[in-house]
């Protein structure tokens, strides 16, 4: 079987052309918000900020992403060779981040006043910041394919179950030792993604950006070597990975654990119609990704872009690009897994189900006013005018994700 024959597995629903168009327009038009008026040392700068939170992201997020592949049955019966199954994995990954190759492009050739000028500089810093980026998709890609093995290993060892104990009994904190592999992972990419970055910059600015693109050329180089030196074990790495995955995502938090954390009670800001299905979202995205965890690393990452003191207009794009993110949990719901066609027609309308992904997402606005407000008090921005840019634009993107979910529940009626 070729990976070409085989289902879309993104977890954005099958491609539709206009959203596609809709979203590359959104990428443009952040990009020219973002450093459209900007001076060529400011892109840099600018871009710089983006790639740190990029390579956060990176090493954080690739497991939730790869992980479990809904595919992993029709690869091994198709028996689907190591580069196959390497092509299918970029595919599903570039799937997703496309939008983030546009936003650089438009951030990096986007200049309104002078958009003939450093034509040279521009380019090469561009091809930097994707070398850079690719490299860091690679290798955690390769990291974290091989560490189903290790993570199965600690989860079922004594000794992890060890480690279990000892946490639980001195830090009152119950970690999964099965986890611990992926926090190793994180920590790795992100200090060797924070390094290339340092490291780039310290040349650039003794150098030239010459030297910045050969110091990134071969960091891609050495990327490329990584991932193809695994290709031997990858399907055995893959298909343990995966099987670990889903059971972990699947009994990470469950039955009391998630009835306690989530009560239909709670949710008191959802009108009574929408609360049960709010609820039923929130419990299956916390078998996926710890989505509170991942808001609060965002606060305290922008708290430190703040406390550089850049210009404000760098603060405002940082939180509208931050207000945007939060919606990646609301794609999540399109999952086929998580969100069933044929349940969410026998349940409710399709009114019902964008009635509840938008209020599920109205949850975010108040910690986003609290951070803008007290980042305000602190350090004088972002002001009041920024803030109702940040929480408009997220009401928006938030409608418009929902309806789409909405048009795709539609469109498979009618099919």
């Amino acid at each position: 079987m070729s990976f070409k024959e085989l289902p879309n597995s993104s977890i954005i629903p099958s491609s539709r052309k206009y959203f596609i168009v809709i979203i590359a327009l959104m990428a443009i038009f952040l990009g020219f918000l973002w450093v459209g008026e900007s001076s060529l040392d400011d892109r840099i700068i600018t871009t710089r900020y983006l790639l740190l939170i990029l390579a956060a992201m990176t090493a954080f997020s690739a497991p939730y992403l790869l992980f479990p592949d809904r595919n992993s049955t029709l690869l091994q019966l198709g028996n689907v060779t190591s580069e196959n199954l390497m092509i299918y994995v970029m595919k599903r990954i570039m799937k997703l981040i496309w939008p983030i190759y546009l936003l650089i492009a438009v951030m990096m050739l986007g200049d309104i006043h002078a958009a003939g000028q450093f034509l040279n500089s521009k380019f090469i810093y561009l091809l930097t910041v994707y070398l850079i980026f690719t490299g860091l998709i690679l290798i955690s890609i390769a990291r974290y394919i091989k560490s189903g093995l290790d993570s199965q290993f600690w989860k079922e060892s004594d000794r992890g179950r060890e480690i279990r104990k000892k946490m639980a009994d001195y830090a009152k904190y119950p970690i999964d030792p099965g986890s611990i592999p992926s926090l190793l992972n994180t920590i790795w990419i992100t200090t060797l993604g924070f390094a290339m970055i340092i490291i780039s910059a310290i040349i650039g600015q003794s150098w030239s950006g010459y030297g910045v693109l050969f110091l990134s050329a071969i960091f891609f180089i050495v990327s490329v070597i990584y991932i193809y030196a695994n290709t031997d074990s990858m399907l055995k790495d893959f298909y343990a990975s995966n099987a670990f995955f889903l059971e972990f995502f699947g009994s990470n938090l469950k039955g009391e654990d998630l009835t306690s954390k989530h009560e239909v009670a709670h949710l008191w800001w959802v009108p009574s119609r929408f609360k049960v299905h709010v609820w039923q979202f929130l419990v299956q995205i916390d078998r996926k990704i710890p989505a509170g965890r991942v808001v609060f690393t965002g606060h305290l990452l922008i708290w430190f872009f703040a406390y550089q003191r850049p210009e404000q207009e760098f603060i405002a794009a940082v939180w509208i690009l931050f207000a945007i993110i939060h919606h990646l949990f609301l794609v999540l719901t399109f999952q086929v897994e998580m969100s069933p066609g044929w349940l969410h027609r026998w349940l409710a309308s399709g009114w019902v189900w964008l009635g509840s992904r938008f209020w599920m997402q109205l949850r975010w606005v108040i910690p986003l006013l609290l951070s803008m407000n007290a980042q305000y008090f602190v350090f004088g921005t972002p002001d009041f005018e920024i803030q109702l840019q940040v929480v408009s634009l997220f009401i928006i993107f938030a409608m418009f994700l929902s309806a789409y979910g909405m048009s795709g529940l539609n469109k498979e009626v009618s099919s």
